[in-house]
This record gives C-alpha cells, structure tokens and sequence, in this order.
C-alpha cells in the first residue's frame, strides 16, 4: 500500500523533470530581463524576482493538487468547468480590467486574474469529454454537441484576444484530427468558419469603404483593429503607428541577431533595458541574447521534449477521454510556445503571447500549472494500471482454480 502511494505521487518523471527546468529557467531569466520593467515599476529586478517565485512556488500547490485528483471528477466536472469560464469570460467583458489596451483582465474578491488563461484549459478539458461521450457520427451531432459549444465559448476570448483564441482554435482542430471524429465533419466545420469570417470581415470593409470612412480601423469595439494593424504592419503596406511595437520588434531581433553562439551570459544583456516587456512577450529574445543559439535550441528542445512525452502517455491511454485531455493540454502548451518564439524571431505579426511557464506573470504560470497537474494525473492513473494489473491478474488466476 505504501509503494502505491509512492508511485501515485510521482507521475510522469519526465514531466516532473520539465516542471522544474522551466521553473529555474524562469526565474533566472525573469530577474535578468526586468531592468526596464522595474525602473517603470519603480522597484527591482529583484522584487520582481521573488514576486515570479511566490507565483512558481503556487503553481507547485496547484500541480500537486491537480495530480492526485482522480481523472472521473475532471469528467464529471468538464462540464461545469465549462460553464464557469464561460461565465467569467462574459463577466470579463462587461465588467474587466483594461490593462495594454485589452479587456481580458477581472478582479473578484480583491484578486486580478486573466480568465482566458484558465479558460483555455477548461475548453481543452470540455472537448475531451465530448469527444468521450458521443460518437458524433452525423455532421447535425457534431455540430451541436461540439462545433456550436466551442464557437460560443471562443468568440468571448477572440474579441478582446485575438491571437489567444486562435491558439485554442488551432489547439481543438488537431485535438479533432487526432480523434475519430470523421475528417468530413471537421472540414465542414471548418468551411463555415472561413465563410462566416470572411463574410464578416468583407461586409465591414464595404461598410467603412461606401461610409468614406477615413481611419484605418473597421471596428472600435474590439480588437479587430489591433489585429488588422499588426498583420499590415507585419506584411508591410501598414502604416507604422504604434512606435512601442515598432520597437519591440526592432529590439527584439537585434537582441537575437547579437546573442552568437553562446551568448553575452545571463545578466549581461543590453537589449534588456530597452526592450519593452522583455520579461514576458518577449523574453525569448533576452534568452537568446544571453545564452546565445546554444540557449535557444535548447528552449525550443524543452517543448518538443514536453510534446513526445504527451505523445507517449497519450498512446498508453486506453480511454479517450485521458489520450485527448493530454494530447489537448501539451498541444495547447507547445502551440503558445511556438508561437512565443516565431513572433521575437520576427516570423508572425506581434501577438503578445508569453512563454508558458518562463516569462513574467501569475495567471498563466497558474493555468499552465493547472494543465500540467492534469496531465500529470493522467499519467499516475496508467501508474495506477500497470501496478494493479498484476494483482487483477492473479484474482483471476484464482478464479479459475475455484471454477
């Protein structure tokens, strides 16, 4: 009894392992790239610092808590999850923080937290549980079951996040690729989401153009406007007009374009004093500067190591719920990382994503924890298996003896 409960502590070594690199990676590089957030702030690097700790040493509360939850309560509560972040995400946009020209911010109880964070992992674990529960075999079954639910669920974090509700997006639609849902009931879906965007897009556009509208915007009551700034600016028949992501941009590939092979060293950074939020969307840029290619690769090592350890705990599940509620939660993870990287490498427009579990910041160091606690009961519930399996296998050699 005693070595069970050991193993059910310790869940996958390897996620556990990754857990702690990304926590010390964290706060090496959260310390030394907050010069210039700490002279805004009028604090230091330091405090900084130990603000990032007190929020890593509280993810660790939530990975444990998380991981020795049973896989049936996160399936009966998928789908309250789901209600409650559809909720707060609503509540969020009547009733949010604005903080960097976005409303994705609420504060209850004298606490602030990012809802679209948390309902990024509520999504992820709503569709694992659909996908369990119903064959979906018409297109009229998929549409209402899944397809219509996720919609309403991500317009709320599309309007004032644009690039978050893309992640999820691109996050459930290979969720749905590597399911058994049929290939023509995803393509349809798919369809009418592209005719639907492009509908909406085009008639706003026709608006603005017979209103002889001169500002470049087609909307001021969401971020659409942003986004349509960023990809022409981006694409380059923009007008550069928002001089703090000019620079960003700027400084963020002369900080890669200067790291070399090795690096100047962590704390030795010069792009770090005028890079702006260069402890969170672009803190990539500041690990390359001071540890170089070496450091880079190394990074993106990281989250390719965390996808084949998803990949191997996804191919031990028996069940679908388990295989897709990790598959889910690493892909969701690896996206927003990837994504993190190619906009400081200067590949994507500017997004404003975060390195999940490295940069700066205390809602999405908290989801992310949460999403790893799960994954980590996943893969104590196969340790579980493999550890009764032999004691089911001699009752039933019992039996047969009875017999």
């Amino acid at each position: 009894m005693d070595d069970k409960k050991k193993i059910r502590l310790k869940g996958d070594t390897s996620l556990w392992a990754l857990i702690i690199i990304f926590s010390l990676l964290s706060l090496v590089f959260v310390y030394s790239s907050s010069s210039r957030v700490a002279v805004l702030q009028h604090t230091t690097t330091f405090s900084i610092m130990l603000k990032q700790m007190g929020h890593i040493l509280l993810g660790f509360g939530v990975i444990y808590v998380f991981h020795i939850i049973s896989l049936r309560v996160y399936r009966v509560g998928a789908y309250f999850g789901y209600v409650a972040a559809l909720v707060l995400l609503l509540l969020t946009i009547f009733l949010g923080v604005t903080r960097n020209e976005g409303t994705r911010w609420l504060s209850l109880f004298g606490f602030s937290f990012q809802t679209s964070e948390f309902a990024k992992v509520a999504l992820v674990l709503f569709v694992a549980r659909v996908l369990e529960d119903n064959k979906l075999e018409t297109f009229r079954e998929f549409f209402l079951r899944l397809f219509l639910p996720v919609t309403v669920f991500i317009l709320p974090i599309i309007w004032e996040g644009f690039s978050t509700g893309a992640i999820l997006s691109l996050t459930i639609f290979i969720m749905l690729l590597i399911s058994e849902v049929r290939f023509r009931h995803i393509a349809k879906a798919a369809g009418i989401v592209v005719l639907i965007a492009g509908l909406g897009y085009g008639g706003l556009v026709l608006k603005r153009t017979l209103s002889h509208e001169t500002d470049s915007s087609i909307t001021s009551t969401s971020r659409l406007e942003t986004v349509e700034r960023r990809i022409s600016n981006f694409l380059g028949f923009g007008q550069a007009e928002d001089e703090k992501e000019n620079d960003q941009v700027m400084y963020s590939k002369v900080a890669i374009a200067t790291g070399g092979i090795a690096g100047k060293i962590p704390g030795n950074g010069a792009l770090r004093h005028v890079l702006p939020l260069s402890n969170s969307d672009y803190i990539y840029s500041i690990i390359v500067e001071e540890t170089g290619l070496i450091g880079g690769i190394f990074v993106i090592g990281l989250y390719f190591w965390l996808l084949f350890s998803v990949i191997i705990i996804a191919k031990k599940c028996k069940k679908t719920f388990a295989a897709m509620l990790v598959c889910g939660l690493g892909i969701l993870i690896v996206t927003q990382a990837m994504i993190h990287i190619l906009v400081n490498v200067g590949q994507l427009p500017v997004t404003g994503q975060t390195l999940p579990m490295i940069s700066s910041g205390g809602s999405s160091v908290l989801a992310v924890s949460a999403a790893f606690g799960m994954m980590l009961s996943v893969s104590r519930a196969l340790q579980d298996e493999q550890l009764d399996a032999p004691l089911v296998a001699e009752a039933d050699k019992k039996q047969l003896k009875v017999k």
